[in-house]
């Protein structure tokens, strides 16, 4: 009796052992889950088919832009934690309020005009043949760049 619940005991850590080894190893040796081809700019030289020299430029149009949106960004957090600061009385400016909206939408409407100004750069460096690709797959492009974005940490700490 003692003899098989001791062997039952080892088969079960022997199971444990082999699962937990299985388990770090999928972990460690797992690809990333955003792959180099998920990527909206990987995408964009691959499925344009862009040269060496187009990639330079178009790499230093992309270092711009997420320079200028990252600014915009920042901005826009602040706008609206201004915005939501407001709360804080028991009652509102509302002429305050409204400025701060309008300053927030001015805010993202720059954010959707320079994005577009971008592609349109990215497009002037394509041949003809690749302008034609560009316009069938900018609407993709931009699905991945929503789909790209970091997902906020929502058990952060809270402000």
């Amino acid at each position: 009796m003692e003899s098989s619940k001791l062997s039952f005991w080892k088969i079960f850590a022997i199971i444990l052992l082999i699962s937990n080894t299985a388990i770090l190893a999928f972990v460690f040796f797992e690809k990333p889950t955003r792959a180099d081809n998920k990527g909206p700019a990987n995408f964009i030289i691959k499925e344009l088919n862009l040269n060496a020299a187009q990639i330079e430029n178009f790499n230093q149009l992309k270092f711009a832009h997420q320079d200028s949106v990252q600014r915009l960004k920042n901005t826009g957090r602040e706008l609206r934690e201004n915005y939501f600061k407001l709360l804080r009385n028991d009652t509102t400016d509302n002429i305050l309020a409204d400025q701060l909206l309008i300053q927030i939408a001015n805010n993202q409407k720059t954010i959707e005009q320079v994005t577009f100004s971008h592609f349109q750069s990215v497009k002037n460096i394509c041949d003809s043949v690749q302008k034609e690709k560009f316009d069938s797959i900018i609407l993709e492009v931009i699905h991945r760049m929503k789909d790209n974005r970091p997902k906020p940490n929502r058990l952060g700490p809270n402000r």
